[in-house]
């Protein structure tokens, strides 16, 4: 049976998830995330793809992703692919790398794009990798916050675009949604 194809339009922003097959590591040191990295920017290039936030963690990494063509199987088609061969040279393995097609979700609101966002800057912190998401130096947090140097693959500017016109006062917005509670925990609903 055929996948059903993906259902891309421009302007639509996508989180897109990739896993290694059976949780390996697809990152095993720098050099691999640096490597991927260059390959992202290229495809950013190539698909026209506006990268709104990323995070690479050990086994997976995390996109968000606005299509200003649809290009988003074929882009990541290339992208995994070129990853994935490298990595085999690099490494001396064969197979797969990567545990099936990427997952893609359709950002459908403002609020939903809020939240992504912020899941993605929080995936290292959550998993103990680091204290606070600018500690993370694999995601673009610290850079579109303003305590790093520009991200050359995010434009802060339009990342943050939902918090406000003025990059500092959105800037100010954004970390303050950052460090909020889980909404969860606000509400008295669970202890996390």
């Amino acid at each position: 049976m055929s996948r059903r194809p993906r259902i891309q339009f421009v302007g639509g922003v996508y989180h897109c998830v990739q896993h290694g097959v059976n949780d390996m590591p697809i990152f095993r040191g720098d050099p691999d995330r640096e490597l991927f990295l260059a390959y992202l920017g290229q495809e950013i290039a190539r698909s026209e793809w506006e990268c709104l936030a990323y995070s690479l963690m050990r086994t997976h990494y995390h996109l968000l992703i606005c299509l200003t063509k649809e290009t988003l199987s074929s882009g990541f088609q290339r992208l995994n692919g070129r990853y994935a061969q490298a990595y085999n040279r690099v490494h001396g393995r064969r197979g797969h790398v990567f545990e099936g097609r990427f997952r893609d979700v359709f950002i459908e609101s403002e609020a939903h794009r809020y939240e992504v966002t912020r899941y993605i800057h929080l995936n290292a912190p959550r998993v103990h990798a680091c204290e606070r998401p600018e500690e993370h130096v694999w995601c673009d947090y610290a850079a579109t916050v303003g305590l790093a140097d520009p991200d050359p693959l995010v434009d802060a500017r339009r990342a943050l675009e939902l918090f406000g016109d003025d990059l500092r006062v959105a800037r100010r917005r954004y970390v303050r949604f950052v460090e909020e509670a889980d909404p969860r925990v606000r509400r008295g609903q669970t202890r996390v």
